[in-house]
């Protein structure tokens, strides 16, 4: 399978495993008809229906590739994948509901580095398809054969665009040289910043989505730079988010592109006085194992993803054998997690195995970790 180096990798399973190969010949572009960003149709395709795409783009001109370009998608009907093996890599777009939008310059930017990427990739060859089967690049509605009950996807503003921007943008990226992987729009002015960065393995900017992105708003606010929110910070990184962060960094000497508001590992461990980690725990969670696992049928796992973490973070401090690293919060851990607190200084109820937040915070930052609650 081959993933594009200027998207985010969303992989949808059981469908990237599942479907067959294709031998990719054509690339097939759709509106999706909802302002979405790749995220949202990630998550729809996940939890709502079987119709995916290969590729997502955002109005921001972001990227999602939710299934590997050698691997069947099934957005384009008869052209998913054809008899002789061949198919089409799907690609849509956030649009209004009625498709009638044209694509932002940010979109039109990225589907030219696409295309460009996907030539050289796969030799798809730079031109309009002559048929159903003819390889090269169209749009959805191009031919009947590609749609099982009609479609108006895209619109005609975008199916301009596709024959005087996007093909001749193609053709012109693979006749220079370039890349094909996009670089953050230009901004006007002083517009916020629209891109996003990966720090100690999480992601924040502009369409980042997780409780780290909340935690930041939150540290945000607390160090009086929230006035550009409206609702207050939540998991979705948005414009009022970079504002925020942008007036943080300035309060912090920076300038320039070093304060655009997306966050660099300096500012970010000044905000929050450490580097969230992407691994983290419960206190409830591991509480409620704690003090239900040890009575249950041997090897019952109340919440064993986040147990083990503590477990093995409880083995590598010496605490507990290595092969009772399970997920199972039984006795065994108990009594070694009530020697780790003996070793902090605890003792009688407060060193009976059952996490506290203090102690799980401790163990924690020693082993890298985070702790809510």
């Amino acid at each position: 399978m081959a993933w594009y180096p200027g998207a985010e990798k969303m992989e949808l399973q059981p469908e990237s495993d599942a479907q067959p190969a294709i031998v990719p010949t054509q690339v097939i572009f759709h509106s999706i008809a909802a302002p979405w960003t790749p995220r949202r149709m990630y998550e729809y395709w996940r939890d709502s229906t079987n119709l995916e795409s290969h590729f997502g783009v955002g109005y921001d001109g972001t990227v999602g590739q939710f299934i590997g370009t050698q691997t069947r998608a099934d957005a384009n009907y008869r052209a998913n994948r054809r008899a002789d093996g061949t198919g089409a890599v799907s690609v849509e777009s956030a649009s209004n509901d009625r498709h009638t939008d044209p694509w932002t310059d940010a979109q039109l930017a990225a589907l030219v580095a696409l295309g460009a990427w996907l030539h050289r990739q796969h030799g798809i060859p730079v031109r309009v398809c002559r048929s159903t089967d003819d390889p090269g690049f169209g749009y959805h509605r191009l031919f009947p054969d590609w749609s099982d009950s009609g479609t108006a996807c895209p619109g005609d503003a975008r199916v301009g665009q596709f024959h005087d921007v996007v093909l001749p943008g193609i053709a012109a990226l693979v006749s220079g040289g370039g890349t094909g992987t996009p670089l953050p729009p230009p901004r006007a002015g002083d517009a916020p910043a629209r891109y996003r960065v990966t720090v100690n393995g999480l992601e924040y900017g502009y369409g980042a989505h997780g409780p780290q992105v909340q935690e930041v708003g939150e540290a945000l606010v607390a160090s009086g730079h929230g006035s550009h929110y409206t609702a207050g910070p939540d998991e979705e990184w948005r414009d009022a988010d970079t504002l925020n962060y942008r007036e943080y960094q300035r309060s912090l000497g920076y300038t320039g592109s070093d304060a655009d508001g997306v966050p660099g590992e300096d500012s970010l461990r000044r905000l929050l006085g450490r580097l969230p980690s992407p691994r983290r725990v419960s206190l409830a969670h591991v509480v409620a194992a704690a003090r239900t696992d040890p009575g249950a049928e041997q090897g019952h796992r109340t919440y064993g993803g986040e147990v083990r973490i503590v477990e093995q973070a409880l083995a590598d401090e010496g605490f507990l054998e290595q092969r009772w690293v399970d997920g199972s919060l039984g006795t065994r851990t108990v009594q070694a997690y009530a020697a780790f607190q003996r070793s902090l200084g605890y003792s009688g109820t407060d060193a009976n195995g059952i996490p506290g937040q203090r102690s799980l915070r401790e163990l924690g930052q020693r082993r890298g970790f985070d702790v809510t609650d």
